[in-house]
């Protein structure tokens, strides 16, 4: 029996992965790829590390990233609606855009997947 051909999954334009930002990065400071990344890790590692240590983490011009509780909840199975599930109680992570970046997505060119089709 002949192997089907598999192909990769077509990535959404629109999403960013760490290795685009890296890029950016590092085509703006002129540096390599590879350090690049390990900043843009970095960062990601201290913000998670931050964000578990104080429950809190501000980035001014940007956004507040905060852990929430959410609390026990009874829920519906979308598959069965006459069912009804148990939803524990976690924790989760709320952002919150500044002033600025909200200003700066009103007036922010969207990508297709993103604009509303009204």
């Amino acid at each position: 029996m002949p192997k089907k051909a598999t192909t990769k999954p077509e990535r959404n334009p629109s999403t960013s992965t760490r290795r685009d930002l890296s890029t950016v990065i590092a085509g703006m400071h002129n540096i390599p790829q590879t350090l690049a990344y390990r900043i843009v890790d970095t960062t990601f590692e201290a913000l998670l590390a931050n964000l578990v240590k104080n429950g809190h983490v501000e980035l001014r011009g940007f956004g507040v990233f905060e852990i929430v509780s959410r609390k026990a909840r009874r829920g519906r199975n979308p598959k069965k609606p006459e069912q009804e599930v148990w939803i524990a109680e976690r924790r989760s992570i709320r952002f919150k855009p500044s002033r600025l970046l909200r200003k700066d997505l009103e007036t922010a060119t969207l990508a297709p997947r993103l604009r509303s089709e009204q």
